[in-house]
């Protein structure tokens, strides 16, 4: 009977050995013939079934494991496509996220290589919340609003469900930052941001638009509650002051426009609730809801 192991030279040994990544190797039979010393619990599975030791990797998710098992039955046959699997370990965080890749090699044997990239996926995930939300915030910016708000309106259409955005903008917002400074304005923002966040119901979506405007898009409500979380909205930002003893406290004024009354698209609401806003900045509660007659779109 051969030797899984002779699959493996001296030479090629020394060189896997010294390799930064674990990789295993499987003989034919389904046991594990050999790890590098980079292998999560070393030589001490040399000898097991593969099956055992990927039933027992406590930090491989089910899931994982299962496709891990299949892809190193398909390359000990032969069959397997070279494909990469990756996943994020089970565990207290920070999770390390391991590409696992299984390939054929001589002798009926498969090789199981393991990677860590994790850094790689930090730094995807990173650049996808820089480009989906504001930096100085945290909220959703414009681009993530206006993808997510139009797929919640359609989701609310599809339900006959009723919603309402709300434009926010600051009063006198420009008098605090040429009187204090853009540096005392931005932290002005933060606190704006984090009471509106606060306040913001689980299901709704809360973003900044831009400047000192902020936008929400309120899910499965009707107009009068609307009116109701926007009055909650001014008085969250007024009480207790932001800026304590400042001569301009942090008011704002709140536009709202009403799905499917007012209109039916994500970009009517908007313009509606824009002008809203503006006529709120005149109104003696700072609160205008748009009349429930449908706008062309």
């Amino acid at each position: 009977m051969n030797d899984p192991t002779s699959t493996v030279t001296p030479p090629a040994n020394t060189v896997l050995e010294a390799l930064p990544w674990p990789l295993a190797v499987v003989g034919p039979d389904g046991i594990v013939a050999y790890v590098n010393p980079a292998w999560p619990g070393g030589a001490a599975i040399v000898g097991q079934a593969y099956e055992r030791v990927l039933a027992h990797w406590r930090s491989v998710p089910p899931s994982a494991a299962a496709i891990i098992r299949d892809a190193v039955a398909a390359a000990m046959s032969g069959d397997d496509d070279g494909a990469a699997l990756e996943f994020a370990e089970v565990g207290e965080p920070p999770a390390r996220w391991l590409r696992v890749r299984c390939v054929a090699v001589a002798g009926g044997c498969a090789l199981m290589l393991l990677e860590d990239v994790s850094e790689q996926r930090r730094r995807e995930l990173d650049l996808a919340l820089r480009a989906d939300h504001d930096p100085l915030t945290g909220l959703a910016n414009r681009r993530r609003f206006l993808s997510e708000g139009t797929r919640m309106l359609a989701l609310a259409d599809r339900h006959q469900w009723g919603m309402a955005l709300l434009f926010i903008d600051l009063d006198a917002f420009k008098s605090i930052n040429d009187s204090a400074g853009h540096t005392f304005g931005d932290a002005v923002l933060q606190q704006v941001a984090k009471r509106l966040e606060r306040g913001t119901r689980s299901g709704d979506l809360l973003a900044r638009f831009g400047g000192d405007e902020f936008v929400v898009l309120l899910n499965d409500i009707d107009p009068a509650a609307s009116v109701a979380l926007a009055q909650r909205y001014r008085a969250a930002l007024q009480d207790p002051p932001i800026v304590p003893g400042a001569a301009l406290p942090v008011q704002a004024s709140i536009g709202i426009a009403s799905f499917p009354g007012a209109a039916t698209s994500l970009t009517a609401l908007l313009r509606l609730a824009d002008a809203a806003m503006y006529r709120a900045k005149s109104a003696a509660d700072g609160v205008v809801i748009v009349d429930e007659s449908p706008t062309p779109d």
